[in-house]
Parts: C-alpha cells; sequence; structure tokens
C-alpha cells in the first residue's frame, strides 16, 4: 500500500472531530514535557468549590488588604531621590527573582549580583523625560544593585537605590491591577527583608527594627493577597458565582484592584470550567458580561470588561485560549 492511501485511510476513518481530539492531548503532553504543567490551582473548579470560594471571599477586608500602609520611612532621610532614575545597562528582556538570600557563589548569587552591576542610577536633567520603559531595571534588579553598593561599601547608594525600589513598589501598590498590587508588595517585602538584616544599610538599630516590624505586615498582607486572588478565579469558574462577583464589581466602596480581577475572573473563568470549555460559554456568563459592558464602571474597569469580552469562541479557539491563559498565569511577574 502506498503511504498516502495509507494517510486518506486513517485521516478518513478518523474524521475532523478524531485529528482534533488527538491534536489536543498531543498538545497537553507537550505542554506537560516543556515544563508548563499547571498546578493545582489551576485545575477544573467544581461548581462546590466555587461556591466555597465565595464564601470565603466573603470574610476578607478587602478595603485594608489593598490600602497603603501607615508606615515611617523605612530608611533614613537619604540624598534626594525625585530627580534620580535608574537605567539598566544590558541587552534583552529577564526574569529575576529575589535572589539576595543565596549564597554568593552559587549560581543563583552570580545571577544576582551581575544582574545589581548593571543598574546605574543617575540624576535626571531638569525637563528631561524618563528612560525608555525597556531600559529601566525591573523592581527586583534595584535591590540587586542595593547588594552591589554593599559589597562595595558604598552606603550612600546602597540607601538611595532602596528608596526608589521602595517607590517603585508603592507606585505598583497604587494601580488598579490586583497582580500589580502584589508584585509591589512582594518589591516592598523584600526591601524590607534587606534593610532588617543589615543594620548598615539600615543606618541604625531603630530602623532596622523598624523594617523588621513591616517585613511582618508585608508577609501577611502578601499571603492574604495571592489567597484573595486564587478564591476570585475559584469563584468565577462556575457560572453560578458570575453574578456575586459581577456584583461586587459594581460596588464602588471595593478596590479597584480587586474589582478589576473579579470582571477578569468573569470573563477568563470559563477556561476552569469544563463544561464551557467543551460546549462553550454559559449564557448566564454572557449575560453578566453584557451587563458589566453597559454597567457604571469607571473607565479602568471598563477598559478591562472590553478586554475580556471575547464573544463566542470556537472549539480551537476557546483551547488555544486556555492554553495562553494558563500559560501566562505561570509566569513571574518582573515587576
Amino acid at each position: 500500500m502506498q503511504p498516502a492511501t495509507h494517510k486518506k485511510i486513517v485521516f478518513g476513518a478518523l474524521g475532523c472531530g478524531g485529528l482534533l481530539a488527538v491534536f489536543t492531548v498531543v498538545s497537553f503532553l507537550s505542554v506537560r514535557k516543556w515544563g508548563f504543567e499547571t498546578p493545582q490551582s489551576q485545575l477544573p473548579v467544581a461548581p462546590l468549590q466555587a461556591a466555597a470560594a465565595l464564601d470565603s471571599l466573603s470574610e476578607y477586608d478587602l478595603a485594608a488588604l489593598t490600602a497603603p500602609l501607615v508606615t515611617d520611612s523605612l530608611l533614613p532621610a537619604a540624598p534626594p531621590v525625585a530627580a534620580m532614575v535608574a537605567r539598566w545597562n544590558r541587552e534583552g528582556h529577564v526574569i529575576l527573582s529575589f535572589g539576595d538570600t543565596f549564597p554568593p557563589d552559587s549560581w543563583q548569587g552570580r545571577l544576582w549580583r551581575t544582574a545589581g552591576a548593571a543598574v546605574v542610577i543617575e540624576s535626571l536633567p531638569a525637563g528631561a523625560g524618563a528612560p525608555p520603559a525597556d531600559s529601566q531595571p525591573v523592581g527586583h534588579a534595584l535591590l540587586a544593585a542595593v547588594r552591589s553598593a554593599l559589597d562595595v561599601d558604598d552606603w550612600d547608594a546602597a540607601r538611595q537605590t532602596a528608596t526608589l525600589a521602595i517607590r517603585r513598589a508603592r507606585e505598583l501598590q497604587g494601580r488598579p491591577d490586583l497582580l500589580a498590587v502584589i508584585a509591589g508588595i512582594r518589591l516592598e517585602r523584600d526591601a524590607a527583608l534587606m534593610i532588617s538584616g543589615d543594620s548598615l544599610l539600615a543606618g541604625s538599630e531603630a530602623f532596622r527594627v523598624r523594617a523588621a516590624a513591616t517585613l511582618v505586615t508585608l508577609d501577611r498582607r502578601l499571603h492574604a493577597l495571592r489567597r484573595v486572588r486564587a478564591l476570585i478565579g475559584a469563584a468565577g469558574a462556575s457560572p453560578r458565582g458570575v453574578p456575586t462577583l459581577a456584583e461586587w464589581a459594581r460596588d464602588a466602596s471595593l478596590p479597584l484592584a480587586t474589582r478589576d480581577e473579579m470582571i477578569r475572573a468573569i470573563g477568563f473563568g470559563w477556561m476552569l470550567d469544563p463544561p464551557e470549555m467543551s460546549f462553550g460559554l454559559d449564557t448566564a456568563r454572557v449575560a453578566t458580561l453584557q451587563g458589566l459592558a453597559t454597567g457604571d464602571l469607571p473607565p479602568e474597569l471598563r477598559q478591562t470588561v472590553k478586554a475580556v469580552t471575547l464573544g463566542r469562541p470556537g472549539v480551537a479557539q476557546r483551547f488555544n485560549l486556555s492554553i495562553s491563559y494558563r500559560t501566562k498565569r505561570l509566569e513571574s511577574l518582573d515587576l
């Protein structure tokens, strides 16, 4: 039998549906082989789990969790940083994890110090704008630069760079995006960890103790907000939870960042719901998104509603969107 004839028989027997199923299985196996295996929090969510997530969410004080910390400066008065800017002398994009706790001679420690050595802190000329975004270091690179300055006993440069990192962390915490808020808390938490562990960087024992106390608060807040984000995602995975999330998303007394995350869970939650993945978006979810689109929401949230409204994607499109969505949620947020 000729190879071409054999292929025709196989394709004819399977049909389009069979071939799609084969491609789906192969894609899932490939995803696992390449290291994108989905963690437990990304598995399909049952309606009972979604209901439990809603109950748990109601116990959190969301406004308190995202409110700015009422705390004095973590560092003594340093040279003015308002007109200072950080620039990164390196090529390409890099995801940098906090590496200050690794031994200096480990590959993680060397990577941390290499990233820090590439950061340059300089004065911004009068009237000049900030440098291009791709030339500015990611948040944790600023902390790596603090370590590089400490290694050469340049305490003023270390404190100034740490102050810039904390300023960036608090700017992130003010954004209407829960992921950015979490990234900002994580960055400030890591800065507090460095300050609390080094009296010379802190400048005095009083500042070191203050940083240690702030570290405890930020640790608790970071854990709670990560849990809140997971619960919002679980609640949005079932069409039954969508109306309640939409009601909360309209509540002006709640923080914009959590309302934004609720809208995202409504728009993308079907990717964790097996029936919707198989047969298409539930009518309740579609109707809720349409209601949000015509509702009275702040401009930031209206933009989010627009971004998560995907209409009624077909089978292949649903599969591709699901893989992309889950992969992006696994990526590190290098802010």
